[in-house]
């Protein structure tokens, strides 16, 4: 079995601009809005947002039905 193409690595490899958004709320619905306003990529931040691994699922869950690639920046586990 193969690794899939990762798609998010060619379109920025690609010539052209790619435009996103930095998510920072904790919010499926917000995450949905921003799918639908034509961005390439959407990131969700968990590291430096309220994101917590429940409310990054509902977030890819509402975006998954639209033309865009998430990234995740996940919250870090340690607490230091």
């Amino acid at each position: 079995m193969s690794t899939p193409a990762n798609l998010f690595k060619q379109a920025i490899a690609s010539p052209g601009a790619q435009i996103g958004l930095w998510l920072g709320l904790a919010d499926p619905y917000a995450a949905e809005l921003c799918a639908t306003a034509g961005f390439d990529w959407l990131l969700i931040d968990g590291e430096h947002g309220p994101n917590d691994l429940r409310s990054m699922l509902g977030a890819l869950q509402a975006v998954a039905p639209y033309p865009l690639h998430p990234v995740l920046r996940i919250p870090q586990g340690d607490l230091r």
